[in-house]
C-alpha cells in the first residue's frame, strides 16, 4: 500500500459503493463512467457524485488528475488492500488482534458448517506448506 493507513478516513456505505464501482472499472475513471453505473441505480446527478468523489479524495482513497478537460480519479489502494486494511482494523478493535477469538465468535454465534470447517482446514494446510 503506497499510503499511510493511519491517515485514511472511515468510509460511509455510499462511499464504499462508489469505491467498489471504481475498483471494478479500471485504474482511472471519470465522473461519467461512475455516473453511468450508479447514476441510474441511485438517481444521482453529476454534482452529487462529484461531492462524493471529493470526500473520497479528502479521506485518502482517491487521487485526481486532469487530462485535457477531464478529471480522472485513481484509487490510492486496490480493493484487496482495502479489505486487508479494514480486516486488520476490525480484528484489532473487536478482538484485540486475536484470530482465535474471531473464529470462536464465528463458530459460537453463526455456527460454522462442516464444509466451512473443512474449507478452512484445507486453506490453513495449504498456507502451512501442504503439511
Amino acid at each position: 500500500m503506497d499510503i499511510d493507513p493511519t491517515t485514511l478516513g472511515k468510509l460511509s456505505r455510499t462511499e464504499t459503493e462508489v469505491m467498489r464501482t471504481i475498483w471494478g472499472l479500471s485504474a482511472s475513471v471519470t465522473v461519467q463512467q461512475v455516473l453511468d453505473i450508479l447514476g441510474k441505480k441511485r438517481g444521482w446527478k453529476t454534482s452529487t457524485l462529484s461531492t462524493i468523489l471529493s470526500r473520497l479524495i479528502e479521506k485518502g482513497y482517491l487521487t485526481k488528475a486532469m487530462k485535457g478537460k477531464v478529471n480522472y480519479y485513481t484509487p490510492s489502494m486496490s480493493e484487496d488492500e482495502y479489505k486487508k486494511y479494514e480486516t486488520r482494523k476490525f480484528m484489532s478493535a473487536v478482538h484485540n488482534g486475536n484470530v482465535k477469538s474471531f473464529f470462536a465468535a464465528l463458530a459460537d454465534e453463526e455456527g460454522l458448517s462442516a464444509a466451512e470447517i473443512a474449507e478452512l482446514r484445507e486453506w490453513f494446510r495449504q498456507r502451512d506448506g501442504g503439511q
